[in-house]
């Protein structure tokens, strides 16, 4: 059955939405999808069964709800909805946690260049660990930026009420209980919640799956120390200048005191781009 309802001031918010066309979720109302949130968000219900919800929703391609992700439109309501009253913990708490997610995150990406940047030698697997950092640090970065919107849209899977001891989310629930997106999925969210659009989406999701592949199964035979390179300055070094107005550079720095000597020359040398360069002393600063 198609859907009948007015859904005029609805139709505006979720006609950005991510495509989706696949599951149960096909051709199902978006609008509806989010309207549904938006109360249960409000009524901080967790409990709920959305899979089978958007199963039993009306079917509409009407205007700007067409095709858009049936699951984003309710998960974007429902905290919207939750948002109203931001009276639980752990979001009168999301300016620390994004703030400690950035600082790990950049941190963390930032070693792994300093390791992609010189030789392996005397150092087995610098290249390979280099990678799993720079991928695992930018994972975080995406859901600091995320978290600052708000702290649970990086989760899929919520506390239940039944597991709060004062029906209030706090950081430790969501550590406890919580299930955050995984890798795969964390660009759609981040353009749902900020705009903004990772470039090179075929670049990230290769880099995601030899990290798993590093992980999980074994090292490819591919130039590691190339690829977190290229990786870190198309996809992460966009972002954060764009972000937080920083350079990964900076960071790179509190690991190696001389990194700056080599990296601008592999830089030149893979043909990649960033808005920073260093003076005679090897000074950083802005072209």
């Amino acid at each position: 059955m198609a859907c009948k309802k007015n859904h005029i001031d609805t139709d505006q918010i979720i006609k950005d939405l991510p495509i989706s066309q696949g599951n149960f979720e096909r051709h199902k109302c978006a609008s509806c999808a989010y309207e549904k949130g938006l109360q249960n968000g409000a009524k901080k219900l967790l409990n709920f069964d959305l899979e089978d919800f958007i199963t039993n929703l009306e079917k509409s391609q009407k205007g700007f709800r067409r095709h858009r992700s049936a699951i984003e439109a309710y998960t974007l309501g429902f905290f919207h909805g939750l948002n109203g009253d931001n009276n639980h913990l752990a979001i009168k708490d999301k300016s620390r946690i994004a703030s400690q997610m950035r600082d790990f995150g950049l941190s963390m990406v930032a070693k792994g260049v300093v390791n992609a940047t010189f030789s392996e030698m005397g150092e087995p697997y610098s290249h390979a660990m280099g990678l799993v950092q720079v991928a695992n640090g930018f994972e975080i970065l995406i859901k600091s930026k995320i978290v600052e919107e708000h702290p649970l849209l990086v989760f899929t899977k919520i506390p239940k009420e039944a597991n709060l001891v004062d029906g209030n989310i706090k950081m430790e629930d969501l550590l406890e209980h919580g299930q955050t997106i995984m890798y795969s999925e964390l660009p759609d969210r981040l353009w749902a919640t900020t705009g903004y659009k990772i470039e090179s989406l075929d670049l990230y999701n290769k880099f995601g799956r030899i990290r798993n592949q590093i992980i999980h199964f074994a090292i490819p035979q591919i130039s590691l120390a190339n690829l977190t390179l290229e990786y870190t300055f198309k996809i992460i070094e966009k972002a954060i200048n764009t972000w937080w107005d920083v350079t990964i550079l900076d960071y790179a720095q509190e690991y190696d005191d001389v990194i700056l000597e080599y990296i601008f020359e592999r830089i030149e040398d893979l043909g990649l781009k960033t808005i920073y360069t260093v003076d005679n002393n090897f000074h950083l600063k802005k072209k």
